[in-house]
């Protein structure tokens, strides 16, 4: 056991005798070291790093720039991409509690027919991905995003682009942004709200995560770091075209601590009832997926997490341990990244002495 971990493990036992309330100072010197070290070992533009520790609460840290001479600090806001899907899959879930909606309802109660589109999925085969939907699948999609980065692609033009069915509904697992692009149309088809606003107004208010927003609908509340892509910054590049296109799949932008705050909630059971965690977390297929969240065995370990990546670039990994009710968030400023593997060193300190791992999954 190396030095980081025998720490871990002292503070550890540590709280659960004392009930200690404040970040112990040791431990948050040995992970503030731990990103520093991330920094110089994966060559990372910037990044930001929070954990949460039942009874001792919340360590927050960054390194790195988010361009020259501006530090990251632990108010920079970054994109989360795909970490988009469980709020999504939260406010779905709070529209069936609210009897507004049932996840096994179908797309035809809903929305209009698409191309490629079975109109018998129901809501909970969009959310757990065993819709059998393909992604968006039309020749020059990333290109045009770039040739003309201001303009707003509304949904149903993203979905109008789906690639044929993968499956039939149900036949098969296929994790794709198709998914919770539909689920975003179902909620506002069901209430009359556009989706930021019903987000807002479900979520973001109630558990007070003020700088966290979705893009293009919303106008940024904090200082976000520059995106950066292959050693470029592309900051000067309007995210309009992108942001629009990821949507409810993915155009969220929040904080390392907003996003701790939120996982903490949630699984506390501050967000949903006990009937919907039971539904988040029910996971199938190959991906192990509930709604907005998966499942990995990591060194034999049952994590729940979620991955995000959205091109030029920002890349974040969320992690909850069950067990222990511990939360991992790495948010990182630039692509290509590591922010899953990053993630895996907080969760396990002596993650680099391992030899084997069972299964390690991210979903992106």
């Amino acid at each position: 056991m190396n030095k980081t971990c025998s720490i871990l493990v002292a503070l550890w036992s540590l709280t659960f005798v004392t009930k200690a309330q404040s970040f112990a100072h040791v431990l948050a010197n040995e992970l503030q070291n731990k990103i520093d070290s991330f920094q110089a070992a994966y060559d990372l533009q910037g990044s930001s790093a929070g954990v949460y520790l039942p009874n001792q609460g919340t360590w927050q840290g960054a390194t790195g720039e988010s361009h020259a001479g501006v530090p990251i600090t632990p108010e920079t806001g970054f994109g989360i991409a795909s970490n988009t899907k469980l709020f999504t899959g939260v406010l779905l879930l709070k529209l069936a509690e609210n009897g507004l909606l049932a996840l096994d309802d179908s797309l035809y109660q809903f929305l209009p027919g698409y191309n490629n589109v079975d109109s018998t999925i129901t809501i909970r085969q969009l959310l757990n991905h065993t819709s059998g939907l393909n992604d968006v699948n039309i020749a020059g999609y990333p290109d045009s995003m770039l040739a003309d980065p201001n303009r707003i692609f509304l949904p149903e033009e993203i979905i109008s682009w789906i690639g044929p069915p993968l499956s039939a509904p149900g036949a098969g697992w296929y994790y794709c942004n198709s998914n919770y692009l539909l689920a975003g149309l179902i909620a506002e088809r069901v209430t009359g709200r556009s989706f930021s606003a019903l987000l807002r107004d479900s979520v973001l208010i109630p558990l007070q995560l003020d700088s966290t927003y979705l893009a293009v609908y919303e106008n940024s509340p904090v200082l976000l770091a520059h995106p950066w892509q292959g050693g470029m910054d592309f900051n000067s590049t309007p995210r309009t075209s992108i942001n629009s296109a990821a949507w409810s799949a993915g155009a969220m932008y929040s904080t390392s601590g907003e996003m701790i705050q939120w996982y903490n909630a949630l699984m506390n059971g501050d967000v949903i009832n006990q009937n919907s965690l039971n539904e988040m977390t029910t996971f199938v297929g190959t991906g192990n997926y509930g709604v907005g969240i998966s499942e990995s065995t990591i060194f034999g370990r049952t994590i729940w997490q979620h991955g995000g990546t959205i091109w030029g670039g920002y890349n974040s990994s969320m992690m909850y341990d069950p067990s222990t009710g511990m939360v991992i968030c790495f948010l990182i400023n630039q692509l290509p990244a590591q922010a899953f593997q990053i993630s895996i060193q907080l969760l396990f300190p002596n993650y680099s002495n391992h030899k084997r791992q069972r299964r390690v999954g991210s979903r992106s």
